[in-house]
Formats: C-alpha cells, sequence, structure tokens
C-alpha cells in the first residue's frame, strides 16, 4: 500500500476516519488521506486557508473535514466526514475542479469523469446530513480514476445535491458554503 498523507497526519487518525477505504487497502492500493480546520479568508495572515468557510452560519470556523482517497487498480474510494456543522443540515457535498479561492467560484466546476454529463455516476457526490452531533459522513465507490491534476478541491453547498427532479438542474446544490483544498491522487498514482 502506498500512502500519500498531508498535514499532520498519522496512520491511526486514517485508520480512525477512512473506514472502509482503508480496510480494505493492500499492496499496491494508494491512500490519500488529509484533514483541515475551516476558517474565513483572512484570518491565516490575508492567505486563504486550505478549509476556508464562506459562511460560518452554516460553516463555523473551527469545524472540521477530514477526506480519504482510496485507490485499487482502476477504481477509488472517496470518504468525507466533517465536524462542528449544523445538525439536521444537509450539505450538497462534490469534488471540484480547481483549489478553494478567496472566491468561492475560484474552484472551478464539478470533477466529471466524462466532460460534460453532470449525474451522480460521471462526478463525485458526497451528500451528508449532520447528526445531533455535528458530524456528517459520506463515501462513495467510483470505477474510475480522476485525471492527474483534474480534482483539486471538495466544496461544501448549502443545501443537498438535486438530481433535477426538482426546481433545480441536476448537480444544483445552491450556493458553495465552504472548499477544503488537497491534491487528489489521480491516474498516475494507479501506475506507481
Amino acid at each position: 500500500m502506498k500512502i500519500l498523507a498531508t498535514g499532520a497526519a498519522a496512520m491511526a487518525a486514517v485508520l480512525a476516519t477512512a473506514g472502509a477505504a482503508v480496510a480494505a487497502a493492500g499492496q499496491g492500493d494508494v491512500l490519500l488521506y488529509d484533514a483541515g480546520r475551516f476558517a474565513p479568508v483572512g484570518e491565516a495572515g490575508g492567505e486563504v486557508p486550505k478549509a476556508v468557510t464562506y459562511d460560518e452560519e452554516l460553516v463555523p470556523a473551527g469545524s472540521t473535514i477530514h477526506v480519504a482517497q482510496a485507490i485499487r487498480g482502476e477504481a477509488m474510494q472517496i470518504e468525507v466526514a466533517a465536524l462542528g456543522l449544523v445538525p439536521g443540515h444537509t450539505y450538497g457535498t462534490h469534488v471540484h475542479t480547481e483549489p478553494c479561492g478567496a472566491d468561492p467560484a475560484d474552484a472551478g466546476g464539478h470533477y466529471q469523469d466524462q466532460p460534460g454529463v453532470v449525474d451522480a455516476r460521471n462526478e463525485v457526490w458526497l451528500d451528508f446530513t449532520v447528526d445531533a452531533q455535528g458530524v456528517g459522513k459520506a463515501e462513495v465507490g467510483k470505477n474510475w480514476l480522476f485525471r492527474t491534476g483534474g480534482a483539486g478541491s471538495v466544496v461544501l453547498h448549502e443545501r443537498a445535491t438535486s438530481e433535477g427532479h426538482d426546481e433545480h438542474p441536476p448537480g444544483d446544490a445552491g450556493g458553495r458554503v465552504a472548499c477544503f483544498t488537497l491534491p487528489f491522487a489521480g491516474e498516475d498514482a494507479a501506475a506507481r
């Protein structure tokens, strides 16, 4: 197993947070884990923090996010856990193409395996509803890998992701309320 850990991640934290993806990891697999504490733009000495909140009512400063990515062959598992969020609230959560910035739009659009196709099979949707303790978790498996350098962040949105059966277009989850920059592993990681 190859581990690509950033930040102050210890293997114990990876095992505790990543769950099934890590438990299934074996020889030749690639695992990425990262975590961040949300802060507003400018609080980190004028720079954009790795985990930035754009709406402190929905994503309070000091709340945290943990993301794990496990790659096995040509498939991957992505898991997200967030702590300190609004109990009972549902957050539309997606992998986006660019790193976070001062403007919520800086994270670019949703990562799409096949560009132009907006649905849960072609994108990484990780919606979750926060429990009474302020914890939300989601995971999804894909039978494809990110293009190298093509996925740069996880964005939390203000509401659940629409599948197009309501007044919103497919993939719409409202405004961007927080963003977490991390260097997802791509196709090149599986080849190592």
